[in-house]
């Protein structure tokens, strides 16, 4: 394991280096790419995709199933996207019309209770000659014969 304390790792590891031992053994030195180097590798890279031929290499045809997994989850994405959006917009609608119709039935319901009230209603037949009743009302009992 590359533990912190691990005496014997560190001791044999290529990347630590140690002052004392190198009659022991030949160490590689590691040479950094200066960055005209890095620069190049860059450009080399981009003119390959410019070009095209990053799609003729191995890597990129070992590549092609995943690619059009990415494409086929992209499409899944915007499908996706498209149907909640068109979804978004009916519950808006639905909304907007649920808040005229609630409008609505509270303009209906206070026509229907001032026109139903007494006064109104004696306003309003009283062209047709309708009167409101002065005597309180009564019952009207019929008394069975006894043969009926």
């Amino acid at each position: 394991m590359w533990g912190i304390g691990n005496k014997k790792t560190a001791k044999n590891s290529p990347r630590m280096e140690t002052s004392g031992d190198k009659s022991k053994s030949k160490k590689r030195k590691e040479t950094k790419p200066s960055n005209k180097q890095k620069e190049y590798k860059v450009m080399r890279k981009i003119a390959s995709i410019l070009d095209g031929s990053i799609l003729t290499s191995d890597w990129a045809i070992e590549k092609i199933p995943f690619f059009f997994f990415l494409f086929l989850l992209a499409l899944i994405y915007i499908g996706n996207n498209y149907i909640a959006q068109a979804k978004v917009k009916k519950i808006d609608s639905i909304n907007k019309e649920l808040k005229d119709l609630r409008d609505e039935h509270i303009s209906v319901k206070s026509d229907l209770m001032y026109f139903t009230k007494r006064s109104e209603l004696a306003k309003r037949l009283k062209d047709r000659g309708v009167k409101e009743a002065t005597n309180p009302p009564f019952k009207i009992y019929v008394l069975k014969k006894k043969g009926e």
